[in-house]
């Protein structure tokens, strides 16, 4: 309990302007990656994303040496289509792979984790993260609205990882927040169960009097927030090579 306290507190004071569903991620996260023995100077591959991402900042905050190597299609990266088949060096090791919220901008799904296997060794570990339930985002390139843990999972046990962690995070707000409201709610949006764009009396008024966002606000406002599996909008999972 104690642990968990700190890390909201950390992730409070660092991460409240992230959405919601990240920001369920990285708390993930931080509660998860002590448990994998990794060694305080880490080796990372960053697959699509980049060296300040909030898993590389949460791992210096906790103590880690982190050395980190960028894999995608951007100039600063070492080039890596994950819709291709790649090569790196066979004496290239890291302890940690991360690949955040990229496997909706895939289409090649065999080739995807052919390339996960290619950047993990025995004894690294792979972190892998995707929406499970989302809103169209970065179109053209955008395949998917989520996949299932259990796609993960799956796909990954197909090319000999073993799993060490999976699962599901999200929420009813959020879910009806995405899929109603067609915007990304922080934890704060979600905690008042409603996003207004300004935080006066009268512009509350006149926004809620077109039924469409009366609508929404009495849905967002008037539920339990059930945290069943119908209402979960992100997927990730810890693996290893077999």
């Amino acid at each position: 309990m104690k642990n968990k306290k700190k890390s909201d507190n950390y992730l409070e004071d660092n991460f409240l302007n992230l959405s919601y569903g990240k920001y369920l991620l990285i708390n993930n996260f931080f509660e998860s990656i002590g448990d994998f023995n990794l060694p305080k100077k880490i080796s990372i591959a960053v697959v699509g994303g980049g060296i300040n991402q909030a898993e590389i900042v949460v791992l210096n905050q906790m103590g880690f040496q982190t050395y980190v190597t960028t894999f995608g299609i951007e100039d600063e990266d070492v080039f890596f289509d994950l819709n291709k088949v790649n090569s790196i060096s066979d004496n290239k090791f890291f302890d940690l792979v991360i690949c955040t919220q990229t496997l909706e901008h895939i289409w090649n799904h065999d080739n995807f984790f052919n390339n996960m296997k290619l950047l993990s060794k025995p004894k690294s570990i792979l972190y892998l993260n995707c929406p499970k339930s989302n809103k169209v985002h970065m179109a053209p390139i955008y395949y998917s609205s989520g996949f299932t843990s259990s796609y993960l999972t799956k796909n990954l046990e197909n090319k000999n990882f073993h799993i060490l962690k999976s699962g599901e995070l999200g929420g009813e707000v959020l879910y009806k927040s995405i899929h109603m409201t067609q915007s990304w709610y922080t934890k704060e949006n979600i905690e008042n169960r409603y996003r207004f764009n300004e935080n006066n009396l009268f512009y509350k008024l006149k926004h809620l009097i077109k039924f469409s966002n009366l609508g929404q606000y009495l849905v967002l406002k008037r539920n339990s927030n059930r945290q069943s599996e119908e209402f979960m909008t992100q997927s990730y999972v810890f693996a290893t090579i077999a």
